[in-house]
């Protein structure tokens, strides 16, 4: 059973700033931050963040004055080095953690962080790489965005290691950079946006069959579904909420959450000969039998800068729960399963609570908005080096952080701003805001642990912001 909407939002633990490791630079920019996916819900989590030429390893205690421990701090010897990227794999013969980390210049470096060995060098990229994702299906199939307009899919076994490449997403793609890629949790297909304002679909060949595998790269040239017409800037970041997509570019100040016409996971993949070209101009392109329908967007405010990304924590029999962090040290959050279980027909402050009780089953957002909308108004064109500022904050602080303002149960006519899901055009305020007290940084990405229990927030100066809740 989940939990109350109300239990769902974390409080703000600690923050910290982690100085360079030689000390030379005060304030690192972390660009990304990953939890280890591969262990089990309770154990003390570990989570990587990278920036600069710097890759840190750490682990949250669950005490108030265990706080950060640092495990492994990698620092490039290559001054130019600039990483923005990381992601978490699995030795398949070992159990080892493995961390890939990219940027500028585009390779990519594994590390084993059990032994702190450089394990290898992946090289192919002609320009950097802005964003990792593993596969689903298995943690040795790797994926990366890159400034050269393609995906590149590697293979981390080490029986591969002459020729890991073994798929390039290139061709009539994208135009300009790629910014951000997501996994389908099937693993069949993979988003992709950038800086032509695209967002494409691909669908994946089986990557995981030995007998199909070849010594050359299969490159594909087309994706199933293709749109310009959803954004209007940098798209950097994008994710799956099951079926539907969630998406942000720069200069947009909100998340707009939306669904290709036809696309349903559980139907067989399209033909690979289904794509459709570029022969003729449309601003969407689609081999799933329609475009695509607006669902609904979050205001997220003073967010214009590109690379801030939101993060989707969507487990199994637990609320999902978007969030994104800005500028100013604000933590924006939306309980998703609440705009389910919202009742419309509250008409006035008076209105009998006991008839917004939460249903016994969830209706799908999308097929709720579907029915609201007779008529659709969607856009459907056809230990260590550490510096605490604030750590094991205490009851009062953490009170002083929640905007009060944000209470879940209140009148309708502001509950509506949050909750109504009758207008795809009309940005959802925030359902909780924190506030990172006593400093101001802009935060670049967020991670959740296996369970949900944490969460950080990674950022400019050098800035970390550990959030907890109980599960």
């Amino acid at each position: 059973m989940a939990p109350s909407s109300e239990s769902a939002f974390p409080t703000i633990k600690s923050i910290a700033r982690i100085n360079s490791l030689d000390r030379k630079n005060e304030e690192t920019q972390f660009f990304d931050c990953e939890f280890y996916p591969y262990t089990a819900q309770g154990v003390d989590p570990v989570f990587a963040v990278v920036g600069k030429g710097e890759t840190i390893v750490c682990r949250l205690g669950k005490t108030e004055e265990s706080g950060i421990e640092v495990l492994r701090w990698f620092k490039d010897d290559d001054e130019a080095v600039s990483l923005n990227s990381c992601t978490w794999s699995q030795d398949l013969a070992t159990g080892d953690p493995l961390l890939c980390v990219t940027g500028q210049p585009p390779s990519i470096k594994i590390f084993n962080v059990k032994t702190g060995e450089l394990l290898r060098t992946l090289i192919g990229h002609g320009k950097e790489i802005n964003d990792l994702a593993i596969s689903p299906l298995s943690p040795s199939i790797l994926a990366s965005a890159s400034m050269d307009y393609t995906v590149r899919f590697w293979s981390l076994d080490p029986a591969h290691e002459a020729q890991p490449c073994m798929l390039i997403c290139g061709g009539e793609g994208h135009k300009e950079g790629l910014l951000t890629l997501a996994f389908h949790p099937s693993g069949r297909y993979l988003l992709t946006g950038g800086m032509d304002c695209v967002v494409n679909l691909w669908t994946i060949p089986d990557l995981t069959n030995e007998v199909t595998r070849t010594d050359k790269p299969t490159i594909i040239h087309y994706p199933h579904f293709s749109t310009s017409a959803i954004h209007t800037d940098f798209v950097d970041c994008v994710a799956w909420y099951h079926d539907l997509i969630l998406s942000k570019c720069a200069n947009e100040n909100k998340i707009i959450l939306w669904r290709v016409e036809g696309f349903d996971s559980s139907s067989s993949s399209p033909s690979p000969t289904s794509a459709p070209t570029t022969h003729e101009f449309h601003p969407t392109r689609s081999a799933f039998g329609g475009t695509y329908q607006r669902l609904l967007q979050f205001e997220a405010a003073e967010t214009t800068p590109f690379y801030m990304r939101f993060s989707l924590f969507c487990q199994p029999h637990k609320r999902p729960i978007l969030v994104i962090g800005n500028e100013k040290s604000k933590v924006f959050f939306w309980d998703l399963q609440s705009l389910e279980e919202w009742d419309d027909n509250r008409d006035s402050e008076d209105a009998d609570r006991s008839k917004f009780k939460i249903p016994q089953a969830r209706k799908g957002i999308a097929r709720k908005i579907v029915k609201q909308r007779e008529v659709s108004i969607a856009s459907t064109t056809t230990t260590t080096t550490t510096t605490n500022t604030g750590s094991s904050l205490g009851p009062s602080a953490r009170t002083q952080c929640v905007d009060e303002t944000e209470n879940l149960i209140e009148g309708s006519s502001r509950a509506s701003l949050k909750f109504a899901v009758d207008d795809p055009f009309k940005s959802l305020l925030p359902h909780r805001t924190h506030v990172v007290p006593k400093v101001t940084f802009a935060a670049r990405h967020i991670a959740w642990s296996v369970g949900g229990e944490w969460m950080i927030i990674a950022g400019d100066q050098g800035m970390m912001a550990v959030f907890t809740r109980q599960v």
